[in-house]
């Protein structure tokens, strides 16, 4: 399922060339989602990232999955796509229903951004997570488009 989003009045005429292609994972255990807090800017997401040149999506989700949080994983099934059109650019983030294939946490392969963000993992309730990203108020001026695509991602998921 494709849902888009259009910002600002946008319309299709108005859309920047400037494509962002992402994935994420979605993991759901014992009825809680494995999410990303990133500390120095406070907000919540779920873990993925950039997808690079030559990877496709679920390669992106699964490899950014370990990275970020230590886990491995293999793709159950994807969710949704959600394109977002802002005037500077397009954001098109991919989203798939993992499930995990080890429980120990191994190393995470943090990019200096992410080190520099401070990223924690954290398991959080279902229904915590849904109120958290609906309603959690941050101080950084795009957490609330961050977390609202999680939070739309996730109620088109689980």
């Amino acid at each position: 399922m494709l849902i888009e989003i259009f910002t600002d009045n946008l319309n299709k005429n108005d859309i920047s060339p400037n494509l962002h292609r992402a994935s994420r994972a979605i993991v759901v255990k014992n009825n809680r989602i494995l999410m990303i807090y990133t500390k120095k800017l406070d907000y919540y997401m779920l873990p993925g990232g950039g997808i690079e040149d030559g990877e496709k999506p679920d390669q992106a989700a699964i490899r950014e999955l370990k990275e970020e949080t230590g886990y491995s994983g293999k793709i159950v099934k994807p969710s949704v796509v959600i394109k977002e059109y802002f005037p500077e650019a397009t954001w098109e983030t991919h989203y798939f229903l993992v499930d995990l294939t080890n429980t120990l946490v191994n190393d995470k392969l943090f990019t200096e951004e992410e080190k520099e963000l401070l990223l924690e993992v954290k398991w959080i309730d279902i229904n915590e997570a849904l109120t958290l990203l609906d309603t959690y108020d941050s101080s950084f001026k795009n957490a609330t488009n961050i977390m609202q695509r999680e939070f739309i991602a996730l109620i088109n998921t689980i």
